[in-house]
């Protein structure tokens, strides 16, 4: 009776882990990637987009609010 439940509990174990790493690879891919962008913003004075990080607008030289 020992090696009956030995293999039903082994193949039991097989189903379980593929079942597992399936559900992994779905998650993987449905779930939102993290993004660390920040967003640009625009001069006032010449429309001009400009990267978060600046100061100052690259094209009119104009100071920018700070973000």
């Amino acid at each position: 009776m020992e090696p009956v439940l030995r293999r039903f509990r082994n193949r039991l174990r097989r189903r379980l882990a593929s079942i597992t790493n399936l559900l992994g690879k779905l998650r993987g891919t449905l779930a939102p990637r993290a993004q660390h962008v920040r967003s640009q913003r625009m001069c006032p004075f010449c429309g001009l987009i400009t990267s978060c990080y600046k100061t100052s607008c690259l094209e009119c030289g104009k100071s920018l609010k700070p973000a």
